[in-house]
């Protein structure tokens, strides 16, 4: 391959994930193109790589390309296809996760998923990896983290040379020394969305929780679930689960290893969901060293700062209100959330903020958002971020029969009149909202990453 390595949607968290691993390793040929500026395409360039908007780079014929599957129907992905048809050249074109898959054939492969946790839970495992596991390679994470200098990734500096020789082969499908292949360890987080997860050729794993979600895809809690078996079926050695946050089917696998969830005192965070995501990952850890190395783990884990849009305190204002950022996206994580804040702050004003992510998880959790709402002194909705989705798909969801909806915007109204609180149909109520909020209140944005942008860009932090 003599062309460019090209990156479509490279603001994504996977996508930008990839660009930065191939930038450290020593690869300059790298091209992000995306539809929106965002915190991580400025961060992108600020490491020297070239960001286009659609349209304004035109794919050659010896360019590898990478994508994610929200841009399947781009201009760039179709002349791809178009020039490897018409020129018949070997025109490389992988989706992000076809692509993850070929990198975990080449590494001893750590997938962790589960419904909630999976991205503080790969944290804990990257940052403790890194100090007491040999022959760590590469972390990918679905997040920001503090202690990987506030990157989703983490690179071994000093096995660059193997780890350039390793992504070679894979463009270019020569000289590869077989003495690299499953030399080093990969961590992953493992996305179950459309069964992403069963293209990653995993060694061991973890399941952090279980509870149905994408129900855009999963057609019930039977089908969700199946899903995690076959990533079982599939793991060549164990799973790591905690009794009490598995289904029985998944408990009874023959891969499956139950693990005691263990008391940490943790420095920087201290809510029952991280105890429970640093047991897995003890166990992990403590499984790949022989049990040689617990008393490190354990500090390690102790220490571990959280990680950037899970209940992240973003600031504190003059008169004491805090705002806080989470990724929450489900009814259950909206209540956990109050739950959190009200223990670490028992006479605040708790004002949540609550940006849906997807239609679908609007009109199949329509019955629970209500009583996860209420336990808040006020709640407001704010635009749903529909994403890959089509309103007309939705014509016949019991929201659209009860309500008028004749767009997105009329979605969200429906579902705050539904849930019994207001609807914010601007940005400027969201300002007016955290300028007038009352001394010592706390609003937590429950967000997809485009409201935490702009949140972020209101405070002065991007």
């Amino acid at each position: 391959m003599q062309g460019n390595i090209v990156f479509l949607w490279a603001g994504g968290t996977g996508i930008s994930n990839l660009l930065g691993i191939l930038r450290e390793i020593g690869y300059k040929n790298l091209i992000g193109i995306d539809a929106q500026e965002s915190q991580i395409t400025n961060q992108l360039k600020s490491k020297g790589i070239k960001i286009y908007p659609h349209g304004k780079y035109q794919i050659k014929s010896d360019d590898a390309l990478i994508y994610s599957s929200a841009t399947k129907d781009a201009q760039e992905l179709k002349d791809a296809y178009r020039l490897k048809e018409q020129e018949h050249k070997p025109l490389l074109i992988w989706d992000y996760f076809t692509f993850l898959g070929e990198m975990s054939k080449l590494f001893k492969t750590i997938g962790i998923t589960g419904t909630n946790g999976k991205s503080t839970s790969t944290s804990m495992a990257v940052v403790t990896a890194k100090k007491v596991l040999d022959h760590f390679g590469i972390g990918i994470v679905g997040a920001l983290v503090p202690d990987l200098g506030n990157q989703s990734y983490w690179i071994n500096e000093q096995e660059k040379s193997d780890l350039f020789s390793l992504f070679n082969y894979l463009f270019t499908g020569k000289k590869l020394n077989y003495d690299l292949v499953k030399k080093y360890y990969f961590i992953i987080e493992s996305c179950e969305y459309q069964r992403h997860f069963l293209h990653i050729k995993m060694d061991y794993s973890i399941i952090t929780s279980l509870e149905l979600d994408h129900t855009d895809y999963y057609k019930d809690w039977e089908d969700y679930q199946s899903a995690f078996v076959q990533m079982l079926d599939q793991t060549k050695e164990k799973c790591f689960i905690l009794d009490n946050l598995a289904s029985e089917v998944v408990k009874k696998h023959e891969k499956t290893q139950i693990v005691p969830e263990l008391s940490f005192d943790f420095k920087h965070i201290r809510w029952k969901p991280q105890q429970q995501d640093a047991s897995l990952v003890f166990a992990l850890l403590n499984t790949l060293t022989g049990g040689k190395k617990e008393e490190e783990i354990r500090t390690s884990l102790e220490d571990f700062h959280g990680i950037r849009r899970r209940m992240e305190c973003l600031t504190t204002f003059d008169n004491g209100t805090k705002i806080f950022s989470d990724y929450g996206h489900v009814a259950s994580s909206i209540s956990l959330g109050y739950k959190n804040l009200r223990e670490r702050f028992p006479d605040r004003k708790i004002i949540g903020i609550f940006q849906p992510h997807q239609m679908q998880r609007v009109i199949a959790g329509r019955e629970d958002f209500p009583s996860a709402c209420k336990e808040y002194d006020a709640f407001y909705f704010y635009d749903i971020y529909a994403a890959r989705e089509k309103l007309e798909d939705f014509h016949n969801a019991p929201l659209f029969q009860t309500y008028t909806v004749q767009s997105i915007s009329d979605l969200g109204k429906a579902l705050a009149k539904h849930c019994g609180w207001t609807y914010f149909e601007h940005f400027q109520d969201i300002r007016e909202k955290m300028k007038n909020a009352g001394e010592n209140s706390i609003i937590v944005f429950y967000s997809a990453g485009w409201l935490d942008f702009q949140v972020r860009k209101e405070l002065g932090l991007v």
